[in-house]
C-alpha cells in the first residue's frame, strides 16, 4: 500500500494530510499572526523599559503648540521638547501593577469580605454582627468558605487588615486654663508613615514626581510659560534649590477646618486635628478662650506634623518601587484652610507682643494684625514658610464669602428697594431658567438662606442673566453699578477656576482684579452718601482677592488648594459622630471600638446616567434618546401653531445645502438636498428622526483636554421647543 501523501507546513513545521490542509493552514496562519503581534507588544515592553516613556523628537525647528518641560538643575536632567500630540503627565513607570487575583485577601473569601464590609458600613454592634454571621452559615450555598463564627473573629481578621496601613494613633493633648488642665482626645496618623504607604503603593507611587519642572508651550514665536500642578509652580521649585544635593522635596498639601457634628450645632470635629470640641458658653468670645482654643489647635497639630518636622531638617532615605533610594526630605508646600484656621498660623509680630509686661499690653500690639500670643507649630518645620503656605480659597473666599455674604445681600437689597414686583420677577426667572448639567436650579432665591457655598455659586452663576433687566442704570444707579461689579467679579472667579494657567492668562487674571478693586472704590464711594445703606466694606476677604494669581503662579492651579473637595470628607465625619452619639444612646456600651465605627461616604452622589445609550456616529458628537421616525407632513401639522416649523422642510433644505459644503461635507450624489414634505407610496420617503440627546466631545482652550458637554431636551415647556434631528432618505 503506498503512503499517505502529506504537505508540509512551514509554519509548525508538520506534515499535514490533504484532507486537512486547508483547515490547518487557516489555523496556522491566525496562531502565527497572533505570535507576531505578542511579540510586537513584547518587543515594545522592552523597549519601554530602556528608554524614556517619551522620546523627544531629534533636534528640529520648533513647532505650534510643542511643550518644553525644562527640570531643576538639581535633577541632573536636560531640558527636552515633545510635540504636543507626544505629550502627557506620564508615570515614572510605565508598567502597572497586575491586579491581585484575591484582592479580599487576608479575609477567605470575597464573600466575607463583603459581609464584613456590610457591619461596618452599618454600625452592627456585637450582638448583631453574631446574628449576621450566623444568617450567612444557615444560607452558604458551600460555593465559597465562609469561616467566620463571631464578632471575635471579624475583628480578628480587620486588625490583620489593618498592618498594610498606617493606623490611627490616640494621643490626649493637655492644655492649661482657668487654673485647671483640659484634655482633648487627638486621633491622627504619623504623616511620614502615611507617606511610606503612598510610595509603597504600586498603583499610586507611578504618577509621583520627585523634581520641580517649568513647563511652556510654543506659541509659534516663543515658549509660553504655564502652570497647572503644585511641581510645576515656582515655591516646589525654590524648596529644591534650598535642598542638599541630591535630596528630594515630599511635599504635602494639608487641610483645616472644622464642620458642625450635632445638629443642635454645639459640637464641633476638625477633619485635619480630628477631635472633637464642646464650647463652654461662659468662656466663648472671651480673648483668653481664644487663645485657649489656638494653643489647643496648635498643639494638636504639632503631634500629627511632628515626624515631618524632624524630617524636613535631616531628610529620609527611601528604597522607592523603581530600585532607586532617594533622599526625601518633607516640608508642607500649601495649607488649605478657611480664613480662621489662616488667622492662628499668621504669628508674625507675636514674638515683638511677648516683649511687653502686661497682658493689656500684649493684646494691644497683636490686636492691630488680630494675632494671638501662641506659639506657631509651623516655626519648627523647615521649607515651610507659614506665609506662603496660606492660599486663597475659591469655596471660603469667594462663593461662600465674597459672594454669599457680601455681593448677593446687597444685590438683594438693591432689588427690594424696586418693589415686590422685580422681587417676584428674578424668582421667575430663576425659575424659568433652562435645566443644564451640574448645574443647581433654584427655583425661588430672594430672602431665601442657603449655607451650602456650591448653591451660592450656581445662584452667581445665573445673576447676570436674571438681573440685567431689572438692575438698569435709569432705574437703580446703585444696583446697576453693583451689577458691573458682580460682572466683574465673577470673571476673576472664572479666571481662578482655570486649571491651566499660561503667563498670559495669569496676565489677564490680574487685569480683572484690577479693574474689580478700581470698580469697587468707585461703588463705595458712591453709597457713603447713601442714607438707607450701612455696609461695611472694610473686611479681609474682600483684600485678599488681590493676591488670588500670586498664589496660582506660586502654587499652580486654584484647585491645588481649594478647600472645597476637601469638605467631602465632613459628610463621613458627621455620619461616624452620629452613628457613634447613637450607639452610645441605645446600648450604652463601651465595646463598639473605633475600627468598627468607620464608614464610607455614602452622601458623596454620583450624578446618574439617565440618558438612552448612543448609537455610534462621530468621535466627537453623539446622538441618544432617539424617538420614532416620522414624517415632514406629521412634523409640520403637529407644530402648526408654532412658527418655527411652518415649511419647516424648506427652511431644512436650505440649510443643510449651506452648512455641509460649509464644513467640507460633499452632498449626497453631489446634488442639491430636497428633502418632501408629502411623498407619494411610490416614490422615496422622507423621514425625521428625532434625538433629545447629544454628547459632544471637544479639546479645551483652557487646558488643552478633552471635554465633554450634554445637551437634552426634555417635556419642560421652555425646553420643549429644542430639537436634535437627523433627516433620512428610505429607498
Amino acid at each position: 500500500m503506498a503512503p499517505d501523501r502529506t504537505k508540509f507546513c512551514d509554519l509548525c513545521s508538520n506534515d499535514i494530510k490533504p484532507q486537512g490542509w486547508s483547515t490547518h493552514r487557516k489555523a496556522c496562519e491566525t496562531n502565527a499572526e497572533k505570535r507576531r503581534r505578542d511579540q510586537l507588544i513584547v518587543d515594545a515592553i522592552r523597549q519601554e523599559k530602556d528608554h524614556p516613556l517619551l522620546e523627544p523628537e531629534p533636534p528640529r525647528g520648533f513647532s505650534l503648540d510643542d511643550i518644553k518641560i525644562e527640570y531643576h538643575p538639581s535633577s541632573g536632567i536636560e531640558a527636552k521638547v515633545y510635540p504636543f500630540h507626544n505629550f502627557q503627565c506620564h508615570p515614572m513607570v510605565s508598567s502597572e501593577a497586575p491586579p491581585s487575583s484575591e484582592p479580599w485577601r487576608p479575609f477567605q473569601s470575597c464573600l466575607e469580605f463583603e459581609v464584613t464590609e456590610l457591619a461596618l458600613e452599618v454600625g452592627l454592634n456585637n450582638k448583631q454582627t453574631d446574628q449576621l454571621v450566623k444568617l450567612c452559615h444557615r444560607c452558604i450555598n458551600g460555593k465559597e468558605k465562609f469561616t467566620f463564627k463571631n464578632h471575635k473573629d471579624i475583628h480578628i481578621k480587620w486588625e490583620a487588615a489593618s498592618v498594610r496601613i498606617t493606623k490611627f494613633t490616640k494621643e490626649v493633648i493637655s492644655v492649661p486654663y482657668d487654673g485647671k488642665m483640659w484634655d482633648f482626645d487627638l486621633h491622627y496618623r504619623d504623616l511620614w508613615g502615611l507617606a511610606s504607604d503612598l510610595l509603597e503603593d504600586p498603583h499610586i507611587f507611578p504618577h509621583f514626581t520627585f523634581n520641580a519642572q517649568h513647563l511652556s508651550k510654543f506659541d509659534g514665536e516663543t515658549f509660553v510659560r504655564f502652570v497647572d500642578e503644585p511641581f510645576t509652580v515656582q515655591d516646589f521649585w525654590d524648596v529644591q534649590s534650598q535642598l542638599p544635593p541630591g535630596g528630594k522635596p515630599l511635599a504635602f498639601i494639608l487641610y483645616a477646618d472644622k464642620t458642625k457634628l450635632s445638629s443642635f450645632g454645639t459640637v464641633k470635629g476638625y477633619p485635619v486635628v480630628a477631635h472633637l470640641i464642646q464650647e463652654d458658653k461662659d468662656y466663648a468670645g472671651k480673648p483668653g478662650w481664644v487663645n485657649f482654643k489656638n494653643t489647643v489647635w496648635h498643639e494638636s497639630f504639632r503631634s500629627i506634623t511632628a515626624s515631618l518636622a524632624s524630617k524636613s531638617k535631616t531628610g529620609q532615605w527611601f528604597a522607592c518601587m523603581d530600585d532607586v533610594s532617594r533622599w526625601f526630605f518633607l516640608c508642607v508646600l500649601i495649607l488649605s484652610a478657611d480664613y480662621e484656621e489662616q488667622l492662628d498660623d499668621s504669628c508674625a509680630v507675636v514674638m515683638a507682643a511677648r516683649s511687653k509686661d502686661t497682658l493689656e499690653e500684649k493684646e494691644e500690639v497683636l490686636k492691630v494684625l488680630g494675632l494671638r500670643d501662641v506659639e506657631n507649630v509651623f516655626w519648627g518645620m523647615r521649607y515651610s514658610d507659614v506665609h506662603r503656605l496660606l492660599s486663597h480659597d475659591r469655596c471660603h473666599y469667594n462663593h461662600g464669602s465674597l459672594w454669599s455674604h457680601h455681593y448677593w445681600v446687597e444685590l438683594q437689597k438693591r432689588i427690594v428697594r424696586l418693589g415686590r414686583a422685580k422681587v417676584s420677577e428674578v424668582d421667575k426667572i430663576y425659575e424659568a431658567f433652562p435645566r443644564w448639567r451640574d448645574l443647581r436650579h433654584p427655583n425661588q432665591v430672594m430672602g431665601v438662606s442657603f449655607a451650602d457655598s456650591d448653591m451660592h455659586e450656581d445662584i452667581s452663576k445665573m445673576i447676570i442673566y436674571a438681573t440685567h433687566n431689572i438692575l438698569m442704570e435709569d432705574k437703580s444707579p446703585l444696583g446697576y453699578l453693583l451689577l458691573r461689579c458682580v460682572q466683574l467679579y465673577l470673571e476673576v472667579d472664572i479666571y481662578a477656576a482655570f486649571e491651566v494657567h499660561t503667563t498670559v492668562m495669569i496676565s489677564e487674571g490680574r487685569s480683572a482684579v484690577q479693574a474689580l478693586t478700581a470698580l469697587m472704590k468707585q461703588y463705595i464711594t458712591k453709597t457713603e452718601d447713601d442714607d438707607e445703606s450701612d455696609k461695611d466694606w472694610n473686611f479681609p476677604k474682600l483684600h485678599m482677592i488681590t493676591h488670588l494669581f500670586d498664589d496660582i503662579k506660586a502654587k499652580g492651579a486654584s484647585r491645588n488648594y481649594n478647600t472645597k473637595p476637601n469638605e467631602q470628607m465632613h459628610g463621613p465625619l458627621k455620619d461616624w459622630y452620629k452613628t457613634e452619639l447613637t450607639l452610645k444612646m441605645l446600648w450604652n456600651s463601651q465595646d463598639n471600638n473605633d475600627n468598627d465605627n468607620n464608614n464610607d461616604d455614602e452622601d458623596a452622589q454620583l450624578p446618574m446616567n439617565d440618558f438612552l445609550p448612543l448609537n455610534d456616529g462621530s468621535l466627537h458628537v453623539k446622538l441618544g434618546s432617539k424617538q420614532a421616525p416620522q414624517t415632514f407632513s406629521l412634523i409640520e401639522d403637529t407644530h402648526r401653531n408654532d412658527n418655527a416649523f411652518t415649511n419647516f422642510h424648506i427652511r431644512l433644505n436650505s440649510f443643510l445645502n449651506v452648512f455641509l459644503p460649509a464644513c467640507n461635507i460633499p452632498l449626497p450624489d453631489g446634488q442639491k438636498i430636497h428633502l418632501k414634505s408629502d411623498v407619494a407610496a411610490d416614490s422615496d420617503a422622507n423621514e425625521i428622526t428625532e434625538h433629545r440627546f447629544l454628547r459632544v466631545n471637544f479639546e479645551s482652550f483652557v487646558d488643552w483636554r478633552q471635554h465633554t458637554d450634554y445637551l437634552r431636551c426634555n417635556s419642560s415647556p421652555f425646553s420643549d421647543k429644542f430639537r436634535i434631528i437627523r433627516a433620512t432618505r428610505q429607498t
